[in-house]
């Protein structure tokens, strides 16, 4: 059983490394519940985190959204236990995007589904597939938030720093925990053969993508850098 004080730990820094990665997490998660609210004129009920990982994102949408019935659905499975051990009351799921099976296991319909640094790790083609596997678990009307890398322009390359990144380094801090070995090596059988393809688009070709898929009223909620942050409605008549 893993101890509380480490996971609380482990999940508090989980936190600043995407908050390294995604300039203006805060805000952008901010924009993205106070669209959901307007679109549904009430507190959502029923949320899906994909690729929420160890809960951190799900655990802010409960302080704004007490009462809401939340999923979150990751591959990875030491993330997973993290949430299941912080948050028991969260539906947790292992699920691989890499094909449509995920939807299964995933369940719904959903309010709300989010995908905040999650679609970057899927190629062009498997995200084309992703946008319409994810209008059919919302309910009619109900709203996709998908916040990750989308480059309109050319960014411009900063200098490699010195030591590591904090991805690894975070990692690394967790190998060193014997409660975390078993775990670690389900994680190692879990992904194998997984990579992440580093996709990163413009907004415009995810609007493009959703209309394609089904999904209406594409609106960038917010914008930060290379990041932002839209918002994608399946027709509230269900089509």
């Amino acid at each position: 059983m893993l101890a509380h004080a480490d996971v609380a730990r482990w999940r508090r820094d989980w936190e600043s490394v995407m908050r390294h990665y995604q300039p203006g997490r805060d805000e952008l998660l901010a924009a993205g519940l106070a669209a959901a609210e307007e679109v549904h004129g009430r507190r959502p009920e029923r949320v899906l985190d994909v690729g929420g990982g160890p809960g951190t994102t799900a655990e802010s949408v409960l302080r704004r959204w007490p009462g809401a019935h939340v999923t979150v659905l990751d591959v990875d499975p030491v993330l997973l236990a993290l949430t299941a051990t912080a948050l028991p009351h969260v539906r947790t799921v292992r699920a691989d995007l890499g094909t449509a099976q995920w939807l299964a296991p995933a369940g719904g319909p959903y309010d709300v589904v989010l995908a905040l640094m999650t679609v970057h790790y899927l190629s062009e083609d498997r995200v084309r597939d992703w946008y319409a596997e994810a209008r059919q678990l919302l309910r009619p009307g109900g709203l996709l938030l998908v916040g990750d890398a989308m480059r309109d322009a050319p960014s411009v390359v900063q200098p490699a720093g010195m030591g590591v990144d904090p991805w690894t380094a975070w990692w690394t801090t967790l190998a060193g925990e014997p409660a975390m070995a078993p775990l670690l090596r389900e994680r190692a059988t879990a992904l194998a053969g997984l990579g992440c393809a580093e996709f990163a688009a413009p907004a415009d070709w995810h609007r493009e993508t959703a209309w394609r898929a089904g999904l209406s009223d594409a609106t960038v909620l917010h914008r930060r850098a290379d990041h932002a942050l839209m918002a994608f409605r399946r027709p509230p008549d269900g089509r």
